[in-house]
Formats: C-alpha cells, structure tokens, sequence
C-alpha cells in the first residue's frame, strides 16, 4: 500500500528470501490451474448435453473442448471480429492513400467513413447520437460565454447521459406514432451502448476548445513540442483546428468508436496537422502480442469455466457433486477478474491497433497485469489507463487536484459508476472503493513526510509495508468475490467456510504478501530503468531528491 523506497542499487530477485516467495507463488498458481481444470471438468459433466446451451457451454475449436462463451461482451466481439477486421482493412487501405493529400482531405474521409460506419451500425437510430453531437457543437462554438464555459459543456453532456440510461436510447414512437416503423431500423448494436464513450468526446471538445480559446496567440504546434501523447493532451491547438469536420470525425473516429481507447480531442486533432512518428516494427511487435493474447483467451475460455460458473451460480445448482470450499470460491473470484482483465485487454488492443495503422497513437488501456497491483490507486492507474487519464485532465485537476484529492474521490468514482450504468450495485461499488481509498491515500501521505524518514531506513519497513499492501489486496479480493461471485446475500456463508479453513486464510495471507515483495521489487527496477533512460541533469535533480527523502 505504501510505496518503498530501496536505495540499493541491486536487486534482491536472486536472494534466498525472494526463493522462498518464488516457491509460495508457483505452488498456488499450479493449485489454481489443476483445480480450476478439474472443478470446470465437473461443472461440464454435471451440467450434461442438455444445460450447456442454458450456460453457453458450447462446444469449442480446440482440442473438441467445450468453450465457455457466457460473456456477452466476449461473445459479441468473436462473432464480430471477421467483420470488424474487413473493415479495418478498407479504412486504413483508404486512409493511406486520402492522407497524402492534407490534414482537410483526410478530416473529411474520416468523418464519411465514420458516418457510413455508424450508420450501417446503428442504422435509423442514427439520429440521436447525431443530434446530441450537433447540439454539443453548438453549445462549444456559442458566441453565449456561459453557454460554452466547462460548466455548462459538463451539466448538458450528464443531463443528455443520463437521459439516454433513463429511456433506454428511447424510440421513434416516442416521438410521433407515424415514425413508428423505424423502431424495426435499430442495427446491430443499439446506439447507446456506445454513447458513454461519445459524451466524453463531446466534453474533452469542448473543455479544450474553451480553454484554447482563453490563450491568446496561440500558434500552430511544431513536431518538436509534440514528441508524446501527454506533450499533445497539453498543446492547445489554433482556432481553426476546432472545426466542425475535425469534430465529427473525431467523435466517430471508426478505430475507437465503439470501445475506445480514449484520446482527448487535442491530441486526436494534432495528429492529423503533425503525425506522430511511428516505427512500423512497433505495430507489428504490438499485433504479434496482440494475437498471443486472443489465444491464450481463446485456451482459457475451453478450459476454465469460471465465467459461467460465476454468473449462473452453478454451485447452488450442482453443490452436492462439486463440494467446493472456501478457497474454490476464493479461485472462482480470481478467475472471473482474470479472465475479465484479458478479455478487455485483446478488444481494447483490437482497437487501438487498428488506430496505429491508420497513424494515430492513443494511450495503451492496460498497463500492468492484474495480477501486479497491490494498491488502488496503482490499479486504476493500470487499468483503463485512457479513461484515467481524462478523469485527471478533465475532473481531478479542475477540481482542485491534489489539495482537494479526499473530496475529488468521491466525486469522481460516483461519475464513473454513473457513467458505466445506472445501477445502485455500481454505485455501492464506487462508494466501497472510496472507503478503502481514502485510508490508502493518507498511510501514503503519512509515510512519506519528513518525520518518518528513520523508520523507512529501517529493515523492517519493506515488510511492513508489504504487510499494508497484503491486507490491501485481500480486502479488493473480498469486495471482488462479493461483487462478481457471491453477490451481498452469500457475504454470511462464505465467512462461515473462511472461519471453517483457517488454512485457506494463512495460505491466501502468505501467498499475497509474496506477490506483493515482487511486486515492490518490479517498481524499483521499473525506477532505475526510468533513470538510466532519463537526461543526466534530470537524472541529477532526480538523485538528489531521493537523496533528501
């Protein structure tokens, strides 16, 4: 939980004790893969031939395995995939040929393409998104300042979201009677499944169009100061860049319209007028990876079937032949979020892969594994990184930031929540968060000021400190397994199978702060690798700085 300082410059990945973490992390790993294949095994076989479709247990490509396809976001996504691959090969054919003619030439190819694409998406329903953003342009370019001010840009972006929620994306009978028949014109994905993602293009257009406006003098950016993502977010661009092609084209960018990842309009525009430089051995490294990853899905939905197992509650079902304890619930939990975390990572890498054909960069969404957290705030960091990054430009910096950080949490989670659905579980969801949250964000601050400078000298206070991130990580756990496994009414039984095998609590302990030692080892090395890569006067004031703490 609290961030070690390690002042040696070798690693301990060779010592003894690190041997000893070494020998808890496999033997648990390997307990997990032998009885997550024996326990889907017994649900397989338990369920028969008849129930596998009731749980999407279908029969799989692999080895004649049956593949777990309960997933609907999953599921989806692989019947989609050749369809979305076509039309990935066309666009970015296209667009190749369209961007040596001008950064206008290819606004407008991209704001057709995106306006054939949604509409073969969404088809009638075509008209609401394009409504909401045409009124978010007007609001943006009105010659009303309180009109277009942040303010105004965020209450009628929320107010139009959950508007959306509320009505469910509504229908053309709403309207009039006679629009009725156009209701049969839905498309293949319903236009508000992916509106969330609009709103927030709509507001970073707007917040940076109003904060470009408030410079004077503002020049046209050269290569030189748009050498990164982040540099790009900053740089506000000329008036003529916020247009209203470079808008449409933003907000339907084909690439990222359907699952992101996010890019601020700042940074989208800027590449059109200043491409970033791209080596063509990155994509490729990064489409390789990306294919290993589809496959090791692929091999886990055949072989774990933990997904369906979890969303049908097949334990309440078949719990006389599968017999499963405190620590089988335990791996359930852990391989529903595992499988959760590569799922999003192989869409959103999709995605933004077909983004790096066409020559736009945007932020990677998963940075670490998830099996390499130990606090929250590093896992949010980590996990839907683009979307962490427009809360913190858009929401936490304008709040206040770091002086008002206690407050922002709560505001900022409770958005996210709303944002993904109106829920009251997603809501409980965000304001638990916030309640471990806040303790964590205070021991960090705590053990970081003057005072306690000896005690992080002392021997001891990496371990205490991977004793604060052990509790932390078994506390997510728990939030986790109720959350997605046991729901809130299996909370008493589950404590009364904890408190039946001590051993399953010692094993999770030992194994947790484990994981955990490694992990505060990882971010050191990550450190000194940062440093070595640095300027030797960064590098210098970097030294010093550590040198003083």
């Amino acid at each position: 939980m609290i961030k070690q300082e390690q002042t040696r410059s070798q690693h301990r990945f060779c010592s003894v004790e690190f041997c000893i973490y070494y020998v808890a992390i496999a033997a648990a790993a390997w307990r997990f893969v032998w009885r997550g294949w024996h326990l889907s095994s017994q649900v397989s076989v338990a369920a028969g031939h008849d129930h596998h479709w009731q749980y999407r247990l279908q029969p799989g490509w692999l080895f004649g395995l049956t593949q777990d396809l309960s997933d609907i976001q999953w599921r989806v996504f692989r019947e989609g995939l050749p369809y979305a691959a076509g039309a990935m090969l066309v666009f970015t054919m296209l667009s190749r040929v369209v961007q040596y003619v001008g950064p206008k030439a290819r606004a407008w190819y991209c704001f057709a393409f995106g306006f054939c694409f949604i509409g073969i998406l969404h088809q009638a329903s075509i008209v609401f998104p394009l409504t909401l953003t045409l009124a978010n342009f007007c609001m943006a370019d009105s010659k009303k300042p309180w009109l277009s001010r942040p303010t105004a840009i965020w209450m009628g972006n929320c107010a139009a979201l959950l508007m959306t929620r509320m009505i469910h994306g509504g229908t053309f009978g709403n309207i009039s009677t006679s629009l009725t028949f156009l209701d049969a014109y839905q498309g293949p994905l319903q236009w508000q499944t992916s509106y969330n993602l609009v709103a927030l293009r709509h507001i970073s257009f707007a917040v940076d169009k109003h904060w470009s406006s408030n410079q004077l003098a503002v020049r046209e950016p050269v290569r030189a100061q748009l050498d990164t993502l982040k540099a790009r977010q900053k740089a506000s661009l000329p008036a003529s860049a916020y247009n209203l092609i470079t808008y449409l084209a933003y907000v339907y960018y084909p690439p990222l319209y359907i699952a992101g990842p996010i890019c601020t309009f700042n940074s989208f525009a800027s590449q059109f007028r200043v491409p970033m430089r791209l080596q063509h051995k990155y994509v490729f490294w990064y489409a390789g990876r990306l294919a290993c990853a589809m496959l090791l899905l692929e091999t886990m939905s055949h072989s774990l079937y933990f997904n369906s197992i979890a969303k049908h509650r097949l334990w309440q079902r078949y719990g006389a032949q599968l017999r499963l304890s405190a620590a089988d619930m335990g791996m359930i939990s852990f391989w529903v979020l595992m499988f959760m975390w590569l799922k999003f990572l192989v869409i959103w890498r999709f995605f933004r892969m077909w983004a790096l054909l066409d020559g736009i960069q945007v932020p990677e969404n998963m940075l670490r594994c998830i099996c390499n957290n130990y606090d929250i705030e590093g896992f949010w960091k980590g996990w839907h990184a683009s979307y962490n990054q427009w809360l913190v430009r858009y929401m936490y910096i304008p709040l206040g930031g770091s002086s008002t950080r206690l407050l922002n949490v709560w505001l900022i989670f409770t958005f996210v929540a709303l944002w993904h659905d109106l829920e009251w579980r997603l809501i409980g969801w965000a304001w638990l968060t916030c309640v471990f949250f806040m303790p964590e964000m205070m021991l960090k601050k705590a053990a970081m000021q003057t005072c306690m400078a000896p005690m992080r000298a002392k021997w001891f206070y990496r371990h205490l400190c991977a004793l604060a991130g052990c509790i932390n990580m078994i506390v997510l756990m728990a939030v986790n397994l109720v959350g997605f496994v046991v729901g809130t009414d299996g909370i008493l039984p589950f404590l009364q199978r904890c408190l039946l095998e001590p051993w399953f609590m010692l094993g999770t302990f030992v194994v947790c702060f484990s994981a955990v030692q490694i992990m505060f080892e990882l971010r050191s090395l990550e450190q000194r690798r940062q440093a070595a890569i640095q300027p030797s006067s960064t590098r210098f004031h970097a030294v010093t700085h550590t040198a003083r703490t």
